[in-house]
């Protein structure tokens, strides 16, 4: 899992692998996707499924969104399950609103913790997070949307994205890497999103798609059309000037006993996290 999209990386061991979250009173058992490479320079990354927390059905069982409907203690306890996945601690989760834009917010020490307890403390009207500071917990929340993680491991700078094909079009993923202050040294990571296997869409999304992505984003099935995300959001990457993306390659519908998926009827989200650990003390 996690073939490069370009050029052999130079940092070796860029891939992805499954980590259980260790046993929490009241949470079921569930597994993230996280990438251990960049564990090891100072950066925890963890693609969340629906697995390991504590709703009920229809949420069950790790529902990271307080506007799906579900119990909004119930929301916040699975939180601070996730983060513990990459070390967080409760209250330095950091959301948007997302609204399909290409908006990007830098997180700073007045941004942190936005969202953690009610979705009226977001981070307004963004779909794009980035720090280089540590210890906020960026977040994005998705049901089929490509979640992205941008990281720069020796320069501590992390960035995730929201990338629907709204947000494709809209330039989501150039204008993330651009407020990072560029490609150089940056790793991109697509996480679980729904794949050109189930993306059926009409000529009203696939014409322009296919105009600012390229015709590979478009597959053509008999009479139906589908959009490949995957390989969208690989563009809109390399034309950001990022030499390293590394697909999961995973189809949120595929598997809807897996992961959320809106296609799939869902209504919880899952989400990924990323986070930079403080340095410690020689």
């Amino acid at each position: 899992m996690g073939a490069a999209a370009t050029t052999p990386s130079p940092l070796e061991g860029y891939v992805f692998a499954w980590r259980t979250f260790p046993p929490t009173p009241g949470s079921g058992p569930g597994a993230f996707l996280a990438v251990p490479a960049l564990e090891r320079r100072g950066v925890r990354v963890a693609f969340t499924t629906r697995h390991g927390g504590t709703s009920d059905d229809p949420f069950s069982s790790l529902n990271l969104s307080y506007a799906s409907g579900d119990d909004p203690g119930r929301v916040r306890e699975n939180r601070t399950h996730a983060l513990g996945a990459v070390g967080g601690a409760a209250g330095s989760w950091t959301g948007a609103r997302q609204v399909h834009g290409s908006r990007t917010v830098r997180v700073t020490g007045a941004e942190r913790g936005a969202g953690w307890d009610s979705p009226a403390t977001v981070v307004p009207d963004a779909d794009a997070l980035w720090t280089d500071e540590p210890d906020a917990s960026l977040v994005v929340l998705t049901a089929d949307c490509t979640p992205v993680v941008l990281a720069d491991p020796e320069t501590r700078r992390i960035g995730v994205v929201h990338a629907g094909w709204r947000g494709l079009l809209a330039g989501v993923v150039e204008e993330a890497v651009g407020a990072m202050g560029g490609p150089d040294g940056l790793a991109a990571f697509i996480g679980p999103a729904i794949g050109p296997c189930c993306y059926e869409v009409g000529e009203d999304v696939a014409e322009p798609a296919a105009e600012r992505l390229g015709p590979q984003v478009i597959r053509r099935v008999g009479d139906a059309i589908h959009l490949d995300l995957w390989a969208g959001t690989s563009v809109a990457l390399s034309r950001a000037g990022v030499r390293e993306v590394w697909p999961a390659a995973l189809c949120t519908r595929c598997e809807p006993g897996r992961f959320f998926s809106h296609r799939a009827g869902a209504r919880g989200r899952q989400g990924v996290i990323a986070r930079i650990e403080p340095r410690t003390a020689a």
